[in-house]
């Protein structure tokens, strides 16, 4: 079996020599593999010492950069393996990298993507060993060995895996919209949705310095990427009930987020309010406006979104039911503010999605987080509460509430789900607080 593998860089040279380094002390017959290197444009020198470094891999220079979904499809379709092999520019490969992919491999039995385990560049860290996603389509990342090797994963990670090409030709490849970000995760939905299975393969190992190009870009762009994409990946790939209860809330989230970001004070802007005139939080405004960017670009792509949503559905030969147990985490909470609580919880609870996701053990995992969000919250309370000099000969008393109030979140939390509970616990507090003083 011959792989070919992809390379996409961008002023990257600095990191060419030990991946390279590494690729040559491959196990794995030399004549068996081919190195495929996409360079976006890169102003370095990176087409030089790639020359020194390897020169027998098949170069495609293009002069502008695409990001990282596109070249791996223009690079895919000029491969002679029959497996893709996509690494980052910024790693080393362990010399079974691929002898120990391709063994997670059976196509026989549907299994026809291996993502490999990623390491810390000193093998002390594991960075990725599989991966859970929100329902909201904001995937993450595990960062240890409970994903043992062979096991179903939803998503492969882009930067280190193994792909038969001809699926990945068929699937559509890495969606070109996405630019970078997620569009490994919606690969993965959609392998699945086609009747496909996604692995770990914990046995082949490549060790990462970091999200090298990724970090040298604004960190606004990166989120509007990450927001954007998550928001496409849902509306392409749920069904079309699921979608309907899900669009509804994802958009109402994103305006929310907006709202919180930008520090809006809803009451200025209400007449029957006394107030100051509507002012913007300057220091917090970009990272709201984005949201509303994002849907902006959502709405006025949303004709060539839902065509390729026709596309993938198209493609469909598993129930959502059969896909939706390997989000592993899909209730987790992405914001930590209480009205984002409400919001959410309300939402969640009116399309029943609780319903939705129920039965999966996995989403327990979220509880330690609810957990640490209302601590924050009632020692905030703590705070406020000292500050005013309210709890002075009462301290003791007060804190003992407190606290007990805590054990019976955690207890409560744990047999009625996080999101009543976080509800119920903070109401609680509140009331109790302010019928004392």
């Amino acid at each position: 079996m011959k792989v070919s593998i992809i390379i996409v860089n961008y002023n990257g040279s600095k990191h060419l020599q030990d991946l390279f380094r590494s690729i040559r002390e491959l196990e794995f017959p030399k004549e068996q593999f081919e190195v495929i290197f996409f360079d976006n444009g890169s102003s370095d020198d990176s087409l030089d010492k790639l020359s020194q470094e390897y020169p027998e891999a098949r170069v495609i220079a293009n002069p502008s950069n695409l990001g990282f979904a596109p070249p791996h499809r223009i690079a895919a379709k000029k491969a002679r393996g029959e497996v893709l092999a996509f690494l980052n520019n910024d790693m080393r490969v362990h010399p079974r990298w691929i002898i120990e992919g391709l063994a997670c491999l059976d196509p026989e039995d549907g299994v026809i993507c291996a993502s490999s385990k990623i390491l810390s560049w000193d093998g002390g860290d594991i960075d990725f060993c599989g991966g859970s996603l929100q329902y909201l389509g904001y995937a993450d990342q595990y960062h240890d060995d409970e994903v043992k090797n062979g096991d179903h994963i939803l998503f492969p990670c882009g930067g280190a895996m193994l792909i038969y090409r001809d699926v990945f030709l068929d699937a559509g490849c890495f969606d070109d919209d996405y630019f970078a970000i997620f569009e490994d995760v919606d690969l993965g939905w959609r392998l699945w949705l086609m009747g496909y299975k996604v692995v770990m393969a914990g046995k082949s190992q490549v060790y990462h310095k970091g999200h090298a190009t990724l970090d040298s870009r604004n960190e606004s762009k990166k989120r509007y990427l990450m927001h954007k994409n998550a928001l496409v990946t849902i509306i392409k790939n749920y069904d079309d009930s699921n979608l309907k209860k899900i669009l509804p809330i994802a958009f109402t989230l994103a305006l929310k987020r907006a709202l919180l970001f930008m520090g809006v004070e809803k009451r200025d802007f209400y007449f029957w309010e006394e107030g100051k005139v509507p002012t913007l939080n300057a220091s917090s405004g970009v990272e709201g406006l984005l949201h509303l960017v994002v849907l902006d670009d959502v709405l006025s792509d949303f004709e060539t979104i839902m065509e390729k949503r026709a596309a993938v559905q198209e493609k469909r030969v598993v129930k959502d039911e059969d896909i939706l147990e390997h989000f592993g985490d899909p209730l987790r909470n992405i914001m930590c503010f209480k009205e984002y609580f409400y919001q959410e919880n309300a939402m969640v609870n009116f399309f029943h999605l609780d319903e939705l996701f129920k039965g999966q053990e996995e989403i327990i995992s979220r509880l330690d987080y609810g957990v640490q969000s209302v601590r924050k919250e009632l020692n905030k309370l703590r705070g406020e509460m000292g500050r005013l000099g309210l709890m002075d000969s009462m301290i003791g008393r007060t804190d003992q509430r407190l606290d007990s109030l805590m054990q019976r979140f955690v207890k409560k939390c744990r047999s009625d789900g996080l999101f009543p509970a976080i509800n119920k616990s903070l109401y609680y507090c509140v009331e109790k607080i302010k019928r004392k003083f």
